[in-house]
């Protein structure tokens, strides 16, 4: 562990300003008691739920019309995530000897 007074007063300024970005940057989780660290835990079962009372009640061929435009729609969006995941992952891209 770097002893060095700059380093460890920077570090808890840091700590200070945003805590989060200090945590990742240190290697230990979030705070849990963040505002927003379980807000998908609430969201996504209630946004399920609505998607499927709404698949349920409307007829068979527009749910499945809709949900085969909203693939259609997403894919561009996919590839591009896919595309950013693996320049993350790689940055320099294929080397040549």
């Amino acid at each position: 562990m770097d002893d060095d007074p700059v380093l460890r007063s920077l570090g808890d300024d840091l700590a200070r300003e945003d805590p989060r970005l200090a945590a990742l940057l240190s290697g230990t989780p979030p705070d849990p008691s963040s505002p927003t660290a379980g807000w998908h835990l609430v969201v996504l079962p209630v946004l399920a739920l609505v998607l499927l009372t709404v698949a349920l009640l409307v007829p068979a061929r527009v749910t499945l019309g809709v949900s085969a435009m909203l693939l259609i729609l997403a894919s561009p969006l996919a590839v591009l995530w896919l595309c950013a995941v693996v320049e993350r992952a790689d940055p320099g891209g294929p080397r040549r000897p």
